[in-house]
């Protein structure tokens, strides 16, 4: 197996002369050098980075500022004709592309294109600067390295060596035909999403340092722009690898990826099945245009970081997760899906374009969930799974919604189901532990069985385990009117719980509330002012008793965010009048008629609310 280059500071890799020969022993047999900037970049090669890579993603604290540094490091060095080693920025995996007689030479950038696409960024800075400068004869000497010189190419962008992917490709085009950072700017401004890309930021990054630097000391302009010049051509190298037909570009890619910024499993995983999609013959722009676009014109959105702690991933490798859950019926570990994805596809021996067709439709519906309004039942569903945290239950809704989508009559009576699943064991306290495990076999009861209601149904039922059951009346009623839901939960949990039971409170005739609610203690947590104990009763007892009815469901509230500051510790006659004047809410209906309100209340309500909740998420009927 190939080595991946040691990690510094810095990604990008200066390896000592016996490292750097270990590294190159190691290599398989393919057509291997060490090229100076000008060895690679003065030939008259087009260097095409495949549609399907990722965009330039490179930054300036992670990337540019490190590899500035050094290049200044080595300027600098030249200026004092101090000796520097070569500096090698990693390796270039390129693979040959057949091209007709009297067309330019082509390689596809298979690895290393961020790297490549920065030294064009820093190139570029750097010629327009020499143009400012009146350094005519180092900006030609720039231009070699980004251009190419044959009278037979055509003028615009199959005029630049390197031509990036097809996300950042209007973004580069503005950068390398402007000629001034002023420029760029003006250009920009006309079209504001390209200011945030990277290419546009690293090319003014690099600008606007290169220029700081060439003029530190002042006078001496034209020196310091010659030792900038010959530290890029010839002190600046990279490890190119010249693939033959016989090599495996794709194991070769896989094998560097965990260099320089780390790829997204998703970002391997396109790589992949447009690999797979080019040997097999197939138009990549065709199936890139009609599939890859769900992701393409989302793209913020699939890459938005969701999930907590150490377990935070982007969007779309939990999608990835899921969908290989749901067509493997196995569980795929976050970390490995990219190599799932590759074995399912390579042992299913499924084509490459049945692949992208079935993961992006499923794509637009893992899309659409987001989109439910979150009063009708499959908002509500999606809403439960979120404030839940229950992540390993999405195979399964995508695998009802692609059999019953179009079905709802019987789609919602399944997704109640589940739906009180959740609930119930939640207010039960029972734990969550063993979920991966047993919505992995309910897929399989789902696929086993023709009717998914009844699968759905008697799967949850069969169970009286605490790792699986589903509690009955019985048990969740006692919970309901018994347990302090307000230390039990978290407050997103609580706060749903309320909110569910208000909409299911509303009469046809009622006006629904749209603004933000705060949950509301109507027996106050700072009770002791002026909420008096009873004076007959052992008070320790009744202590005792009232801080844990305190939290309980029948103590619970909604209010808006200008009530509850009033509301706070207040006795409750002034509780009353306010919730009388302001609250309009039907869960404060009854509220607002009590001429008392303490632990009798509270049982009281605490029952009446459940005859709401059995309603909302019901157990089925022998």
């Amino acid at each position: 197996m190939m080595p991946t280059f040691p990690r510094g500071t810095s990604p990008i890799v200066n390896l000592a002369d016996f490292e750097y020969k270990t590294f190159l022993a190691n290599l398989p047999s393919m057509k291997t050098d060490t090229l100076r900037f000008r060895d690679l970049l003065q030939k008259d090669i087009r260097l095409v980075v495949p549609l399907f890579q990722r965009p330039y993603v490179w930054n300036k604290s992670d990337q540019w500022e490190p590899l500035w540094e050094d290049i200044r490091g080595i300027a600098e060095d030249l200026l004092q004709s101090r000796f520097r080693r070569p500096h090698f920025l990693g390796a270039i995996v390129l693979e040959q592309v057949a091209t007709g007689s009297g067309e330019v030479e082509q390689r596809l950038v298979i690895d290393g294109q961020q790297r490549l696409t920065t030294a064009q960024l820093i190139l570029e800075a750097f010629h327009d600067l020499c143009g400012e400068f009146k350094a005519n004869k180092a900006q030609n000497a720039l231009a070699k390295m980004t251009r190419i010189d044959d009278p037979m190419v055509e003028s615009g962008s199959s005029l630049f060596k390197v031509w990036p992917t097809t996300d950042d490709q209007e973004a580069f085009q503005i950068v390398m035909d402007a000629g001034t950072a002023e420029e760029v700017k003006a250009r920009i401004a006309e079209k504001p999403a390209l200011s945030k890309k990277p290419i546009v930021c690293g090319y003014l990054y690099f600008h606007q340092t290169i220029k700081e630097w060439i003029v530190e000391q002042g006078g001496a302009e034209q020196q310091r722009i010659e030792a900038l010049l010959n530290a890029l051509r010839d002190h600046m190298r990279f490890v190119v690898i010249d693939l033959e037909d016989e090599d495996d570009a794709q194991l070769i890619f896989e094998t560097l990826n965990a260099r320089g910024t780390p790829l997204l499993p998703s970002d391997l995983v396109k790589n992949f099945v447009f690999y797979r999609a080019r040997i097999e013959g197939q138009k990549l722009e065709r199936l890139y245009e009609k599939y890859w676009s769900v992701f393409r014109e989302w793209d913020d959105w699939w890459r938005e970081r969701m999930g907590r702690g150490h377990a935070q991933r982007a969007r779309i490798d939990f999608f990835l997760q899921a969908f290989l859950t749901m067509r493997t019926r196995e569980e795929v570990p976050g970390t490995h899906v990219y190599t799932v994805c590759r074995d399912y596809i390579i042992q299913s021996k499924t084509s490459a374009e049945v692949f992208l067709q079935d993961l992006c439709a499923k794509a637009r519906m893992f899309g659409g969930f987001y989109e439910m309004p979150a009063t009708s039942p499959e908002g509500r569903f999606f809403q439960v799974m979120d404030v839940l945290d229950v992540t390993s239950l999405m195979p399964v809704a995508l695998e009802l919604f692609s059999r019953l989508e179009k079905d709802p009559k019987t789609l919602r009576p399944i997704l109640r189901d589940l739906e009180s699943f959740l609930i119930r064991r939640t207010i039960c306290g029972l734990n969550t532990r063993g979920y991966n495990r047993l919505f992995l076999d309910l897929l399989g009861a789902i696929s086993s069985n023709g009717d998914a209601k009844e699968a759905v149904r008697s799967f949850l039922l069969k169970s009286d385990a605490d790792s699986n059951r589903w509690p009955n009346d019985k048990e969740f009623r006692e919970s309901w009117v018994s347990a302090p839901i307000y230390r039990t939960l978290v407050r997103k949990r609580v706060r749903f719980l309320l909110e569910t039971l208000e909409i299911s409170l509303l009469h046809s005739k009622t006006e629904e509330i749209v603004s933000i609610l705060h949950i509301e203690h109507l027996l106050p947590q700072g009770w002791k002012e002026h909420w008096p104990l009873p004076e007959v009763g052992d008070k320790e007892d009744e202590t005792a008793e009232r801080n844990t009815l305190l939290h309980n469901i029948g103590n619970l509230t909604l209010v808006t965010s200008s009530l509850n500051p009033a509301l706070s510790n207040a006795a409750w006659d002034k509780k009353q009048k306010a919730i009388r004047k302001y609250g309009a809410l039907s869960l404060n209906r009854d509220v607002a008629e009590a001429e008392e309100w303490g632990e009798s209340q509270i049982r009281t309500r605490a029952k009446e609310l459940f005859k709401t909740a059995s309603k909302i998420w019901p157990y089925p009927e022998n």
